[in-house]
Formats: structure tokens, sequence, C-alpha cells
């Protein structure tokens, strides 16, 4: 199986169990979001007047078709940098469909500046490392002995608490994706 149909596969498995409520959320997220190139071409044109008003309408229905590429691409988010072992795996133990294999090219992402895993699209954007726990701060990633910023803690710091706990900070130990280490890539 292709990575893309893989992940396009996860996506429904993940958007069929999305309660009302989990969709109209991740919906007006989508307002308050960049609009990513790849997202757009796949948007109606309503959705994308609508986001450029960066206000969902008052009578917002998940359930429309106009918002489904937007909470596909929201199931897919947290499998994209993922290696095509760990897709080939959750196809079968997870979605229950059975593959040999998941084949295609990895996404080009950057290494975490914490634990080393390639979990960033671009650095210094403000996303947080799901393996870490890391908010890629650039000025942090700048200075890297400055512990004010967006983690609470130096880069080398986080570093340090990385190899001794496996987090940036203890309080982030509950937001890492226990999958993490085994999802994503390690590189330098």
């Amino acid at each position: 199986m292709h990575r893309e149909e893989a992940l396009e596969k996860i996506a429904w498995h993940y958007l069929k169990k999305l309660t009302r409520e989990e969709a109209t959320e991740l919906i007006v997220q989508f307002f308050k979001e960049p609009l990513k190139p790849s997202l757009r071409e796949k948007l109606n044109i309503t959705a994308i007047i609508q986001w450029e008003t960066h206000q969902p309408p008052p009578d917002l229905k998940p359930g429309n078709p106009i918002y489904r590429p937007i909470l596909i691409d929201k199931m897919k988010r947290p499998f994209r940098g993922a290696t095509n072992e760990y897709l080939a795996e959750h196809l079968r133990q997870v979605v229950g469909i059975p593959v040999d294999k998941v084949e295609g090219d990895l996404p080009k992402w950057l290494a975490c500046p914490v634990c080393g895993y390639r979990t960033f699209e671009v650095l210094g954007d403000w996303d947080t490392c799901p393996v870490c726990g890391w908010n890629s701060d650039p000025v942090q990633e700048a200075m890297p002995d400055d512990p004010t910023g967006a983690n609470g803690v130096s880069l080398n710091q986080a570093r340090k608490n990385f190899a001794e706990f496996g987090a940036v900070s203890r309080e982030k130990l509950a937001e890492i994706d226990p999958d993490g280490r085994k999802k994503y890539p390690r590189g330098a």
C-alpha cells in the first residue's frame, strides 16, 4: 500500500469515531490556523471564503461535506511524519486492515533540537514535538541557555531533562505521544 493511501485509511478510521462536538471543535480550530496550500486545493470555495473571514459560520454543521477535507487533514496530522513501518503496524493492529507494508518516501522533516526525532516540518514555528514536548521557539533555539520563552526551560536544560526522564519538563510528560519514539524516525 502506498503511504498516501495508508494515511487516508487511518484518517477515515479516526474521522468515523469523532463526536459532533469534537468535529465542530476541529473545524473551529481550522479558522484560527494558516491555510496550507495542500489543503486549500482540496477545499470547496465556500470553505475558503469562510476561512478568509477567520470566523466559523454561526450555523456551523460539521457534517457538511465542505468541511470533510479539513477533518481528514486533522486526522492525518498526527501520522504524517510517521515511518512506513509504523503506519503498516497501525493499520494492522488498530484499524484492522491487513497490510504487508507501506511504501513511499517519508517527508523530509527536521529533527527536534531536544530529542533528535524528525517531528518538525519547520523549526521555529511554535509547533510542539510529540516525542519530548519541546515547543519550537526560535528565540530559545538561537539562545540555548535562555530559559525565557515558550518552554519555561532552556534548550540545553530540556535536552538534559529528556535524557533523564523523557520530556522537556515533568509537566510535559502527560502530553507526550506514547508511540512517539517508535512512530517517528530519528536523525540529525
